[in-house]
């Protein structure tokens, strides 16, 4: 969750924690996660997962999981995910040009897709992974649009934009918890 729908009034800059640590691609992403998809049982912070792009296929996998392709389709030429509280993933993509987002919908009871052809470089994170912050973390789907930097969050089903920055921006390369434990928008720049 982002306090008041708006970045800090002074920024709080720190090195990201975590997976969030580690140099990202636009078809390689890194994040802390649990022991395997559909099992919080041991925290969203038991183990570094890794999500790749390899011709069609979003592959995730861990040091306790095997590889498996999370989703497939022609034309993807960047990803980002995370997994929500109950560690169900949520992959943010570029496909054939359209920034989508592949995750669990509560009211439908399945993985859906919905599509922000306005955005570009979208990225995905569960904000909070503190044990202590279940209740109150989210996952934010960050992105540019127009060179301005919004977000949208999965309590509101993704379905209310909130402007953060007006820019402008080139793009966004991660969002992450930094080790001042605060969420930090990394921009991409020209």
């Amino acid at each position: 969750m982002i306090p008041e729908n708006a970045l800090s009034i002074a920024p709080v800059n720190a090195a990201f924690s975590g997976a969030r640590a580690l140099p990202v691609t636009r078809t390689v992403d890194y994040e802390d996660g649990g022991i395997a998809i559909q099992d919080p049982s041991r925290g969203s912070q038991y183990q570094r997962w890794r999500g790749r792009l390899l011709g069609e296929n979003i592959i995730l996998d861990a040091p306790e999981v095997e590889p498996f392709v999370a989703l497939s389709g022609p034309d993807i030429t960047e990803i980002s995910f995370t997994f929500d509280q109950n560690m169900r993933p949520a992959i943010a993509y570029v496909q054939a040009g359209v920034a989508k987002l592949w995750w669990f919908d509560t009211v439908a009871g399945e993985q859906v897709v919905t599509e922000y052809p306005e955005a570009i470089t979208p990225r995905v994170i569960l904000d909070d992974k503190r044990f202590t912050q279940t209740l109150n973390s989210d996952v934010i789907l960050g992105y540019v649009h127009d060179g301005a930097l919004y977000y949208r969050q999965q309590r509101d089903r993704f379905s209310i934009e909130r402007l953060l920055d007006a820019g402008p921006h080139v793009g966004l390369v991660k969002i992450g918890f930094n080790v001042q434990l605060r969420l930090q928008f990394l921009m991409e720049i020209e």
